[in-house]
């Protein structure tokens, strides 16, 4: 099988909880199915091997605009003439993919580009975007959705497509990391301002910062806008304020799960919330943006506290209560492991496999139009 999907751990401008997500489901199954992994390349990028699963890169190495376009032509070119079982695209509106007709394919769906869209582009672009989204998401066969809230999105834009629920998982290590936490923030995940709402959370910092001048947020994670988020709080006079870590291993990750006082996650929009429920499972108190799939994985007041998005006093404000209160920190970083059970990678792997199955086993025709 194919699977095919823009984002890898190792991309220097978008390497999420998507790519994170096939590379835990794929490890799991290696032996039950014999699957490529078709990747954007990027600086540095090759074909490889990794734990067993074969990755191949395709496009241009840069730079980002071209590395997406190009792979998108080449993806095309083998999605129509490639002999395969089956073929899943982890939906991105961004990805210029369309799945050819009549052939055993699916779609992996997070979230869908376009409502974001109208805030950065306008209105006419993002109708545009929305009608490419109908058409691409429409070729599949059948889908996954890895929440209630992509469910929903997939029975609105193609009525009567077969869909399965597969989730995304954390790792078991999470659950038996020790809690010794410090007095820092922190932020894990990709560095993209619009997405993941990062303005939002240095203004938040700014204003933490005019009571609490010693605060600390330490930023985790790579991609496109990692310059942007320095030049943004130097603008904001908070730079002495935020450790920009840049990538970090998965030592380096448990680390910071370990010893954060708090974990900050102000998203505009999350198909899943990988780094939501990672910080669950390590126990870690967290505050995070009532958007998209996170009130489903936060499970509030259980697994932390909700926010309104776009909103950096409601963050700031939610975040010194909690700074304030070790007893409901400690109270949540014992509820949120309990809650993250939920997560199991070894369960949604097999969730995932019998996804497959069901694409390879066909019978189901594309999504009216």
């Amino acid at each position: 099988m194919l699977h095919i999907i823009y984002d890898d751990p190792k991309n220097p401008w978008v390497g999420g909880g998507g790519a994170v997500r096939v590379r835990e489901l794929y490890k799991r199954l290696v032996g039950r199915v014999d699957v490529t992994v078709v990747t954007g390349n990027f600086p540095g990028g090759k074909d490889e091997v990794v734990e067993g699963v074969r990755y191949r890169r395709v496009g241009s190495r840069g730079p980002y605009a071209w590395s997406r376009l190009s792979w998108g032509r080449q993806v095309n070119r083998l999605l129509r003439t490639s002999g395969y079982d089956a073929a899943i695209f982890d939906f991105s509106g961004y990805s210029p993919v369309f799945l050819p007709r009549g052939r055993p394919t699916g779609v992996t769906v997070h979230h869908v580009s376009q409502p974001t869209a109208r805030h950065r582009w306008g209105s006419v672009l993002s109708s545009a975007l929305g009608t490419v989204e109908r058409n691409m998401m429409r070729r599949a066969q059948r889908a996954s959705a890895t929440s209630l809230a992509s469910r929903e999105t997939i029975e609105r834009i193609a009525p009567g497509m077969p869909i399965d629920m597969v989730s995304a998982g954390v790792p078991e290590e999470l659950f038996e990391l020790r809690r010794r936490p410090g007095k820092f923030l922190l932020y894990f995940g990709r560095l993209d301002v619009f997405h993941k709402g990062l303005d939002t959370l240095l203004e938040a910092i700014a204003i933490i910062a005019r009571e609490r001048p010693d605060i600390e947020l330490r930023v985790a994670g790579r991609g496109k806008d990692a310059g942007r988020v320095a030049e943004m709080a130097k603008q904001l006079g908070i730079e002495k304020n935020i450790v920009l870590l840049g990538a970090v291993s998965d030592e380096q990750r448990n680390e910071l799960l370990a010893e954060a006082a708090v974990q900050l996650m102000p998203s505009r929009f999350e198909g899943f919330g990988l780094a939501a429920a990672e910080a669950m499972a390590a126990g870690v108190p967290l505050i995070a943006a009532s958007v998209g799939s996170l009130p489903e994985v936060v499970d509030a007041p259980r697994g932390g506290v909700l926010v309104p998005p776009d909103d950096p006093a409601a963050l700031a404000a939610a975040t010194t209560k909690l700074l304030d209160d070790p007893y409901g920190r400690s109270t949540l970083s014992i509820t949120a492991r309990e809650s993250a059970r939920r997560f199991s990678w070894s369960a949604v792997a097999d969730a995932h496999l019998a996804f497959i199955n069901n694409i390879a086993s066909g019978g189901y025709a594309p999504a009216s139009s």
